[in-house]
């Protein structure tokens, strides 16, 4: 172990170290090493005066059962956890290790940079046709907006959620919101092209989609509905709350015909999207893969982190549908 020497210290003839005791000298010196079983430690030994060594050992990571009732959600991910900080500060550092909410933070913060940034510079990034108006820009950026609320929301509750109950309660209730928030802006943006001559069903599928949402909202604001009774339910609600997209489809089919139909709304990308959110959320109700192997999967690929990659991927593909919506909507006009 080596100690940093300051000007005021001295040695003794015995070579050890001596530190006057009208000058008292604080060192400290940080080690973090890996156990056996996973579990991080992190080591700060600090040298007072008088030459005594007060060594604190601090962990990085518990486990399942170390950490308070409140953060347990999953009892099939052993290790991992960031035990209760009370603290922002120590939530911000815990980005800087890896834990069994880093993939969940990563998956969300990185791509809600994305399109915030594809947002902001849209003007350069979509395609422009001469018919091309303010509400094109308006319908894109809100599916844009709504995809970054949604995942930023997420990666900071995933972040934040190890600070205290209160601030994890809370947290939730936003990443709920946030779901919320890119339903309804997928759904509004890809109705306005799909129905884009006919406005009275534009309003009417906006309206019952608006009026999904706040229902969604509203109880996703319940403590009741975050517990972990609860997990299966909160799925099937948000998989109703998006399976309602086949409703303008449906009606869609019987006023165009249903090629017309799924040109207009791009069907094939909808039900590629359809597919990757109902399969993360059925992972995430079911606990797979996690359930058939306790432990193996607790920094590296359990259900929640699967969900969260498979959201994304279903973002993209509604931006896709919505961009070629919009493409097929002018090419039509000005023809």
């Amino acid at each position: 172990m080596v100690f940093e020497v300051s000007p005021f210290t001295l040695l003794s003839n015995d070579g050890k170290l001596s530190i006057p005791m009208d000058e008292p000298t604080i060192k400290q010196r940080q080690k973090v090493e890996v156990q056996p079983e996973g579990v991080i430690m992190e080591e700060r030994t600090t040298l007072i005066k008088d030459n005594k060594v007060k060594r604190v050992t601090k962990r990085r990571l518990y486990t399942w059962d170390e950490i308070p009732e409140w953060q347990r959600d999953n009892e099939h991910i052993i290790r991992g956890y960031v035990m209760e900080t009370k603290s922002l500060r120590d939530c911000i550092i815990a980005l800087t290790y890896w834990h069994n909410e880093s993939i969940n933070i990563y998956t969300h913060l990185i791509p809600a940079c994305f399109f915030l940034l594809t947002m902001l510079f849209n003007e350069y990034l979509l395609t422009h046709f001469r018919t091309t108006g303010l509400i094109d820009i308006i319908m894109i950026d809100l599916f844009l907006l709504g995809g970054f609320t949604c995942l930023m929301m997420s990666s900071t509750f995933h972040c934040l959620k190890c600070h205290s109950i209160e601030v994890a309660t809370f947290g939730n209730k936003l990443d709920y919101l946030g779901i919320v928030a890119l339903i309804v802006s997928s759904m509004v943006s890809i109705l306005y092209y799909g129905f884009f001559d006919n406005l009275p069903y534009f309003l009417t599928f906006s309206s019952l989609t608006i009026s999904f949402g706040i229902a969604c909202a509203t109880v996703s604001l319940s403590d009741r509905f975050r517990t972990r009774e609860w997990r299966p339910y909160r799925a099937m609600l948000f998989v109703a709350f998006g399976l309602s997209a086949l409703i303008p489809i449906i009606a869609g089919a019987f006023r165009y015909g249903v090629k017309e139909t799924w040109v207009r709304i791009q069907v094939k990308w909808v039900i590629f999207e359809g597919v990757f959110y109902i399969l993360g959320a059925f992972l995430y109700g079911v606990r797979f893969p996690e359930r058939v192997a306790p432990g193996k999967f607790d920094i590296w690929g359990h259900s929640h982190q699967l969900f969260h990659v498979l959201v994304v991927v279903a973002a993209c593909c509604h931006f896709r549908a919505l961009l070629g919506a919009y493409a097929l909507v002018h090419k039509r006009i000005v023809l």
